[in-house]
């Protein structure tokens, strides 16, 4: 006849064993987690290159309308100064002889540029695109981000312009249109 008593003592799992799998698992998580959050970042900076491609698009467009593009109007903002190049950028240098078109140097808005590309019998862009990190596109001083904001700068005669952007992976960038 077989014995069928059960010793009790191998029933469950030991400590180690436990804290061994609660570790993987934690160890797990956290890589899927990191990753998420990379591809998060590049999906971002992915619309930022998209909407600065489209921004350019209708300024181009906007330059073969009015043989100009968008000069800043008065709105603007000195809290996120423009690079050191800009000047060289836009074909202006700063100085009393040639200054920029906001006195202090600083950027236009980029919601300055929604009245000439969105409105009119044939409006260039259905909205302005703001950056992914702040959707209100308004700088720090309103409550927004230094950073993440889409900015433009244009020369005084509106023949040249720099568009700026901050990637997350890959920091300020400039676009030159000319």
């Amino acid at each position: 006849m077989m014995n069928f008593n059960i010793d009790k003592k191998n029933f469950g799992f030991t400590l180690i064993e436990l804290l061994v799998v609660i570790t993987i698992i934690g160890l797990l998580s956290s890589l899927a987690v990191v990753s998420l959050n990379s591809a998060r970042i590049k999906a971002r900076d992915a619309l930022r290159k998209a909407d600065t491609a489209q921004l350019r698009i209708a300024l181009g467009l906007y330059y073969m309308d009015n043989n100009r593009y968008p000069i800043c109007g008065s709105a603007h903002y000195s809290d996120t100064r423009p690079p050191d190049d800009y000047g060289a950028n836009v074909g202006n240098t700063g100085d009393a002889s040639n200054p920029p078109v906001n006195a202090d140097g600083s950027w236009c808005y980029i919601n300055t540029l929604a009245d000439a590309l969105t409105s009119g019998s044939r409006p260039l862009l259905q909205e302005m695109p703001v950056d992914p990190m702040n959707k209100d596109n308004v700088p720090l001083a309103s409550g927004g981000s230094d950073t993440y904001i889409y900015r433009y700068i244009s020369n005084a005669e509106g023949q040249t312009y720099v568009l700026a952007y901050t990637l997350e992976e890959g920091g300020l960038q400039t676009i030159r249109g000319f």
